[in-house]
């Protein structure tokens, strides 16, 4: 159990670097810089940049971090619709928090978001019933 607690320690920790570094691309201890007055409008930008890598691994890693954390979640707590709820409520607190430290917080980050806890929630689910029908 305790390996477990870890992990998703673990893992909140690294997607709250993502969320608050100035450039969570490199691997070092870089600059949080807090901004009191966020732009709660800047949410609603339609910036598309689909040509960039960095933005195609960026909405990856939206993607696959929070099937990560759903599915560790759900290790810890055996209850994958109450995981399914902490995962998306971080998700949408992620992209808020993004806004107070001079990033881009946007809402189709927060639907990448949760499309990936529902991916991962899906495949559970999918394998249980798998498994059930097996037996």
């Amino acid at each position: 159990m305790w390996w477990r607690m870890l992990a998703v320690l673990f893992w909140t920790c690294v997607l709250a670097y993502g969320t608050c570094s100035m450039d969570p691309f490199h691997f070092y201890l870089s600059a949080f810089h807090f901004h009191p007055n966020a732009n709660f409008r800047d949410l609603l930008q339609l910036d598309f940049h689909f040509g960039s890598w960095k933005y195609t691994v960026s909405k990856l890693c939206h993607l696959f971090g929070f099937m990560i954390f759903e599915s560790l979640l759900t290790l810890l707590l055996r209850r994958p619709r109450l995981s399914a709820a902490i995962a998306l409520l971080f998700g949408i607190c992620t992209e808020l928090f993004q806004l107070y430290f001079g990033r881009d917080g946007r809402l189709y980050d927060m639907v990448i978001d949760g499309l990936g806890v529902a991916l991962s929630y899906g495949l559970q689910r999918w394998g249980s019933r798998e498994r059930r029908s097996v037996e």
